[in-house]
């Protein structure tokens, strides 16, 4: 066989077929969790990105989660977060702290939501996402975007981005959580009520949501060094 014909094999069925085969996916078949929410750049409140969280949780205190734009086949791979428990965030210096942000508003609002197949029914996953959302109510998360889908939606170009969350209503447009819940078969409003009744009351950790208390957002610059050899 030929370089040319070799190389055309590479991008065919029978070729991703045969590695599914040979190779071990043993990280990404750890993934048991799908979650849906949105995010929006650290340093610019106006520019939201739908985000899909594939998460293994690596110990009680530690889940971390690969990011797609979306659970279509083709999605985009847009970032990663890491999850941390209430002890974890509790430990870390302040100068870490203005990374992350907490995950009370996302919860108790609807906005974050474990996003089920299809044939699984709604009172099913009302009842499945309770002791999910008891834990995440009082978790912290650590979000990097590497694609800035709403700038450059074709390829991944720029620095990374920190990305945080939301914190109260009215810092998210209402059509694109109309547009996310009418898409996947969601409904927030409802999601907002029935953990009304579940979730107890909950105040975030200082050092978290740093923007609200600085008014200024973390951005990524790159800086050349002198190489160390």
């Amino acid at each position: 066989m030929d370089t040319e014909t070799k190389n055309s094999a590479y991008h065919t069925s029978a070729y991703t077929a045969a590695g599914e085969v040979m190779m071990s996916f043993k990280p990404i078949n750890a993934i048991h969790q799908h979650l849906c929410a949105f995010h929006v750049y650290a340093h610019d409140r106006t520019r939201h990105v739908e985000a899909h969280h594939y998460c293994t949780h690596r110990t009680h205190d530690l889940h971390q989660c690969v990011i797609y734009d979306s659970d279509e086949p083709n999605a985009k791979l847009i970032g990663i977060e890491y999850v941390v428990s209430e002890k974890i965030f509790s430990s870390l210096p302040p100068e870490e702290k203005k990374y992350w942000h907490s995950h009370k508003y996302e919860v108790e609002s609807g906005l974050l939501q474990i996003q089920a197949k299809g044939a699984v029914p709604g009172v099913v996953t009302d009842v499945a996402e309770q002791p999910a959302m008891l834990e995440l109510q009082k978790t912290y998360g650590k979000t990097i975007h590497t694609w800035a889908i709403d700038e450059t939606p074709e390829l991944p170009l720029g620095p990374p981005n920190l990305m945080m969350a939301y914190t109260a209503d009215g810092q998210i447009p209402p059509e694109l959580v109309k547009q996310r819940d009418q898409k996947w078969g969601m409904d927030t409003e409802a999601k907002r009520q029935l953990r009304a009744g579940y979730l107890p009351e909950y105040q975030p950790l200082d050092g978290a949501d740093d923007w609200q208390s600085t008014g200024k957002g973390v951005v990524f610059e790159p800086v050349l060094r002198d190489l160390k050899k």
